[in-house]
């Protein structure tokens, strides 16, 4: 009994033992269950994360290929309409010039002729049977006012010089003005006309007078035809400043105006007409002048390849008085290879052409003049030098005889035709430029300043400094001052000048 109770006491406090140790356990293993629950979650974030990450690129990548196949489809549907207004032009084209070539062919056909081939226009004998079926074609061509243009343009200097400042008492001036506005037309592709004014003269106002008006016909490149007010002229002084205006000096002959005819032919330009403004006064020996009698033929080829040109000239004016004519002939030629140019121009004069002492018992009155110009030009980078060398070779006549007048080519009696100023001068001016807008100029130059070659007393150097500005396009003032120098008998004392000149066009 006692043993019993016993066992019943030691089991007793063991299952009070393990009762109390089972709750200590529990609170050990709930820490670690704690600790795996946060992890769990940062990696499911960091996994939803990548996949919404993934999913914008896949959306991103599939707006931009959308986006890549409609610019396609737009450059497509350009392409594809650019290439049917091409195939629509093409068609219209071809469509107009069958229609050109049946309009020809009927009118050849109606013509009872062959129609000429398109040639070389290098070939003035074939480009004339050319530009005549053009001729004949265009005709019926008409204008409307809508299809009309109309440009202005025209050209304005005026200058102010001062006198000797040494040599003269009072300070004097002079000036140069000149003023040309200018009208063209245009009808049509092939039909235009122009009408200009001047006013042109060595004072400060000169009076503005009507220019000359001519319309022109011109169907292609090499062919034209002009009637109405026409000028010409041959081997100008372009590099020597002085002399630059051929409407008073030339090498080979200064303007003659006329109104009548032109045509233009494959480089070949022929025109006549009867003789206007100062072409068209006619003298005899003893100084009676007449206006209305002269009439002027001129001719002249141009060849222009490559820099190079070729012009050979030939002008007849008769003054409808007793053997009293006046040819200009001779030739321009030039070449241009990269900065260096090179212009020489040879020039016959003659008047009283034919005259076998007719006009003045025991006199001839036929004078001949050869002159020669020279001009050698050179402009590379910001350096430039132009440069003029002028003889010329004056023939003897009777002229001077009758009552101390001179009628030579040069001195007409009616006073108003001295083309060739002198009968030597040497320029030359070296340059150089600065800025694209400033250049500064050099002149030397040695004058004869006398048609007489017997002359020694009136020779000249001439030394100074051009400054000339360009401050905007389309205008140009220069500033000039010499120092003259009296050279041989000359016993002139030395003179200073001073200019200013002023060009705008629009």
């Amino acid at each position: 009994m006692n043993k019993i109770k016993l066992s019943a006491i030691v089991l007793g406090f063991a299952a009070a033992g393990a009762f109390a140790q089972a709750p200590a356990a529990a609170p050990a293993a709930a820490p670690a269950e704690q600790a795996a629950a946060p992890a769990d979650s940062v990696k499911a974030a960091e996994e939803a994360k990548k996949a919404e990450e993934a999913k914008a690129a896949e959306e991103a990548k599939k707006a931009e290929e959308a986006k890549a196949a409609e610019e396609a489809k737009k450059a497509e549907e350009a392409k594809a309409a650019e290439e049917a207004k091409k195939a629509e032009e093409a068609k219209a084209a071809e469509e107009a010039k069958k229609a050109e070539e049946a309009k020809a062919a009927e009118e050849a056909k109606a013509e009872d002729s062959k129609p000429a081939e398109n040639t070389n226009p290098g070939e003035v004998a074939n480009a004339a049977g050319n530009a005549f079926s053009m001729l004949k074609a265009s005709m019926s061509e008409g204008t409307s006012a809508a299809n009309m243009e109309v440009k202005f343009s025209g050209e304005v200097e005026f200058d102010a010089y001062t006198g000797d400042l040494i040599n003269e008492d009072d300070v004097n001036h002079n000036y140069w003005t000149t003023f040309d506005f200018n009208i063209d037309v245009k009808f049509n592709e092939k039909w235009s006309a122009h009408v200009g004014v001047e006013a042109d003269g060595p004072v400060e106002a000169p009076g503005i007078g009507y220019n000359g008006a001519f319309v022109q016909y011109k169907p292609a490149d090499f062919f034209a035809v002009k009637f109405g007010d026409l000028t010409f002229t041959e081997g100008a002084f372009k590099a020597y400043y002085g002399y630059d205006d051929p409407t008073y000096n030339a090498a080979g002959m200064v303007e003659h105006d006329i109104r009548g005819l032109q045509i233009e032919l494959a480089g070949l330009e022929l025109g006549i007409g009867f003789g206007r403004n100062a072409n068209d006064v006619s003298c005899d020996v003893l100084g009676a002048c007449a206006n209305g009698k002269v009439y002027n033929a001129h001719l002249a080829y141009e060849f222009d390849y490559a820099g190079q040109h070729l012009r050979p000239f030939f002008d007849y004016k008769s003054y409808q008085t007793e053997e009293h004519n006046e040819l200009h002939a001779g030739i321009d030629a030039g070449i241009n290879i990269g900065g260096f140019g090179f212009r020489a121009v040879y020039g016959f004069h003659a008047d009283f052409l034919g005259d076998d002492e007719d006009v003045v018992p025991n006199t001839d009155l036929t004078s001949v003049a050869h002159t020669i110009l020279a001009e050698p030009t050179f402009d590379v980078a910001m350096f430039q030098i132009k440069t003029s060398f002028f003889f010329a070779f004056i023939g003897e006549n009777d002229a001077n005889e009758i009552e101390g007048q001179n009628i030579s080519t040069f001195n007409r009696l009616a006073g108003n035709d001295f083309e060739i100023p002198e009968y030597m001068f040497i320029y030359a001016e070296p340059a150089l430029k600065v800025g694209g807008f400033m250049k500064f100029g050099i002149p030397v130059e040695f004058h004869t300043n006398t048609l007489d070659t017997d002359v020694d007393d009136t020779k000249t150097i001439d030394v100074g400094g051009r400054l000339y500005l360009t401050p905007v396009e389309h205008l140009d003032i220069t500033l000039l001052g010499m120092v003259d120098i009296p050279v041989g008998d000359n016993d002139n004392d030395v003179g200073l000048r001073f200019g200013a000149e002023t060009v705008f066009s629009f």
